[in-house]
């Protein structure tokens, strides 16, 4: 009977040992095919990508997004290269020219076509739509001048929100990432897990310290879409004014409002545009918009931007100085 006992025991330990064997080798098995998806879609992200220069100097990130040498790069990365001369640098197929085609300053979005070799680039494709919240998300640039690094990072919010670009000058509609964004990553094109592009990285908040506190903001994927099936300029139309919303206000300038009130303050005016035209100040508080009640920036901005430079909105506004509510025409101009 002991005897029986013992032999039943080492069938048992012999068939666990068997499958501890069994799934050591397909752990390992594992391990290497993530290893090797990890190194493809790296060395994917890595000829795919580029390196902006203006006049010979380092201004950004792009990536290819057409096998026939479309890049898409950040809007502001070519601030100011009007006359000069925009190459890229590729690890795949060298230094070229190029020229600008088309930007979205609205999205901080910019096309270019490099003037190489008529030849099959590696490139990019654009994702159908922005990924859900919390996906995990990859960022092919030259960050602090550095080459072939890729960051990583999530979707923190998918719903569009606006972020002041402060080398625009305007206002662009973004998504926001939990993720690195230092200076040469701008205009780097953020990748989903299969090497689609989802966005491209625009800037980055910072708090009172003007100290960058890990938070990305990037164009959404439906503007990128647009732009490469577009291939013109988009008009981006402006109140002249930047806004913040009322709760970010001072306790003093809101006990100064009618109780209650809310929408959009206007703390910082454009000398001589639309605003200051149409008599708004800097502490205009904007309560409505063509008869739409507003209390996010995305209330106003959604509708601003909708329209054309030269297009006329009625504004419903009160300043905290005891005066009721009136309405007001604004012209809109034009972000050069």
């Amino acid at each position: 009977m002991k005897f029986g006992k013992i032999a039943q025991y080492l069938v048992l330990t012999a068939i666990c040992a068997s499958l501890a064997v069994v799934y050591l080798a397909g752990t390992g098995a594992q391990a290497d095919r993530n290893t090797q998806t990890h190194e493809s879609l790296h060395s994917k992200l890595n000829r795919a990508s580029v390196e902006i220069l203006i006049n010979g100097r380092m201004t950004g990130s792009g990536a290819f997004v057409s096998p026939d040498g479309l890049v898409l790069t950040a809007c502001h990365v070519l601030k100011n290269s009007k006359g000069k001369q925009i190459e890229v640098i590729s690890p795949t197929v060298g230094r070229m020219t190029a020229r600008q085609i088309a930007i979205d300053p609205g999205h901080d979005l910019a096309l270019l076509q490099v003037s190489g070799k008529k030849q099959q680039y590696p490139y990019l494709n654009v994702a159908p739509d922005t990924p859900a919240a919390l996906s995990k998300v990859l960022l092919p640039c030259g960050p602090i001048w550095r080459h072939g690094l890729i960051l990583s990072g999530s979707i923190a919010r998918t719903k569009p929100s606006y972020c002041w670009q402060s080398s625009l000058k305007c206002y662009t509609r973004c998504i926001y990432i939990d993720g690195a964004s230092p200076v040469g990553s701008s205009g780097g094109c953020w990748t989903d897990s299969h090497g689609r592009i989802i966005s491209v990285q625009s800037g980055y908040l910072n708090n009172a310290d003007k100290a960058w506190v890990g938070i990305a903001f990037a164009c959404p994927t439906d503007a990128i879409h647009k732009l490469i099936a577009r291939k013109t300029d988009r008009e981006l139309a402006t109140l002249g004014a930047t806004v913040d919303e009322l709760w970010t206000q001072s306790q003093g300038f809101i006990a100064r409002l009618p109780k209650g009130a809310q929408g959009i303050v206007t703390p910082r005016i454009q000398k001589g545009g639309p605003s200051e035209q149409a008599g708004l100040t800097s502490e205009t508080l904007i309560m409505e918009i063509d008869g739409k009640p507003v209390a996010y920036l995305e209330d106003l901005l959604d509708i601003v931007q909708s329209k054309k430079p030269g297009d006329e909105v009625t504004l419903k506004v009160i300043e905290p100085i005891g005066k009721p509510a009136r309405l007001v025409k604004v012209r809109l101009g034009k972000v050069n």
